[in-house]
């Protein structure tokens, strides 16, 4: 029985199971005691309503061994594996590609907290103090690949960073939209290093709000995000915790999507 609307549902936990099983597997030692599925559940926990380790319910394992297995699953890139096999599978839903020709790039600066000092800075532009999240999405809104450093690191550096990582681990994007603080020479080193057209989406002159073409995907995608209130603001004492904290809501709205009949995952696009 569910207990936290954060769970997984049985349909949940048997579609992530076979991608745990599969990037994960126990070829030594004894089989694992603690149910990887409560594991899951209380990260999911964390990750929804901010709380801290120590705070953890009792109900779940305790936080000592969430906290183990989830630096474990960072460390050996887990988080990433599960977040690219579940965009895969929601991509086949909806008559896509398993890996897009297009992309979208954009940054978000969040405050950052005494626990997050490590690879810290202030963002001049939005005056923020904290850490900037970098990100690529899909045209249908799934996460690609985050990237977390100190929000003094401007659009155009930081980018660097995220798309070297990126065409490490996908090699099929042939173009990425991007707004304008990625002019420059930023736009010719992506097509000399990756063969990648980056095209800048322009805002209109004309007064008022305009929703951007293709820029507003990545946007939303931010938003959606930031409705997980660990990722309010910082907490994170390394980059790599944040950037898992952010596989980490990215797997659970792809999770609730996958389980949908397909017409509303098209129209959630």
């Amino acid at each position: 029985m569910k207990r936290y609307p954060s769970d997984l549902t049985d349909e949940e936990w048997e579609i992530i199971k076979a991608i745990l099983d599969h990037e994960d597997p126990y070829t030594t030692g004894r089989p694992a005691e603690v149910d990887h599925r409560e594991v899951l559940n209380a990260i999911f926990y964390i990750n929804a309503t901010g709380c801290q380790w120590r705070y953890l319910p009792k109900d779940f394992p305790l936080y000592t061994t969430v906290s183990d297995y989830y630096h474990k699953w960072i460390r050996n890139g887990i988080w990433q594996k599960i977040n690219t096999a579940l965009r895969q599978q929601l991509r086949k839903k909806v008559g896509r590609n398993e890996n897009p020709s297009a992309g979208i790039i954009d940054s978000q600066s969040v405050k950052g907290t005494p626990e997050s000092s490590i690879e810290s800075g202030v963002d001049g532009g939005k005056l923020v103090k904290g850490r900037k999240r970098h990100i690529v999405t899909d045209t249908i809104g799934c996460l690609l690949i985050v990237v977390v450093h100190a929000a003094n690191i401007p659009d155009g550096k930081g980018a660097k960073k995220i798309l070297e990582k990126l065409f490490d681990i996908l090699d099929t994007l042939e173009l990425i939209w991007a707004d304008g603080a990625y002019a420059g020479e930023l736009v010719a080193w992506v097509y000399e290093m990756f063969g990648c057209v980056l095209e800048i989406v322009k805002k209109k002159k004309a007064k008022g709000f305009h929703v951007l073409p293709r820029r507003w995907v990545v946007e939303r995608t931010l938003a959606w995000l930031t409705r997980y209130r660990r990722l309010s603001k910082d907490y994170e004492r390394n980059p790599s915790s944040s950037e898992a904290m952010v596989y980490s809501a990215s797997i659970r709205l792809m999770l609730k999507r996958l389980i949908k009949p397909v017409e509303q995952v098209e129209m959630a696009a």
